[in-house]
């Protein structure tokens, strides 16, 4: 979620337009508001919606995108708080968190080699970067920048 996210919900057609609240197959996590974007997403599967229309890529029939992008929010979310904790670094987490996201990511890529990539940056790398900067005091509107390597 960023400043200018927003969605609509249709009930009657049971239908969620979520813009780039969620990405058919990757989310790109750059700019997001961590703990309200995963709030959201949350919201959002508790919607009786029986197509997702994403920000990009082909409108879902059903929620098993939304659900893994939620479980993997939830998880970077969780550990970056204990990395932080523990004094590790944004990139020293992400080593340390990929791993535990291989299935999750498998479900959302099906192993496709650029796919993948984009997992690692687009939504791992770049969302426990804003998780670190959540940490440390409020957020702005200001366009985040890309994490340095």
């Amino acid at each position: 979620m960023t400043p200018g996210d927003t969605l609509l919900y249709l009930p009657a057609e049971k239908i969620v337009i979520a813009g780039d609240l969620l990405i058919n197959p990757i989310t790109d996590a750059l700019g997001c508001y961590p703990t309200e974007w995963l709030h959201t997403l949350e919201r959002i599967d508790a919607l009786d919606a029986v197509v997702i229309v994403p920000g990009h890529g082909e409108p879902m029939r059903d929620k098993t995108v939304l659900r893994t992008t939620i479980r993997i929010l939830r998880e970077l979310l969780s550990a970056g708080k204990d990395t932080r904790a523990r004094g590790l670094d944004p990139d020293q987490a992400r080593e340390e968190i990929l791993p535990r996201l291989h299935d999750l990511m498998l479900a959302m890529t099906h192993d496709d080699p650029k796919l993948n990539d984009q997992f690692r940056t687009y939504l791992a790398d770049w969302y426990l970067h804003r998780v670190y900067d959540e940490l440390e005091g409020p957020l702005s509107d200001a366009i985040a920048p890309i994490p340095r390597k």
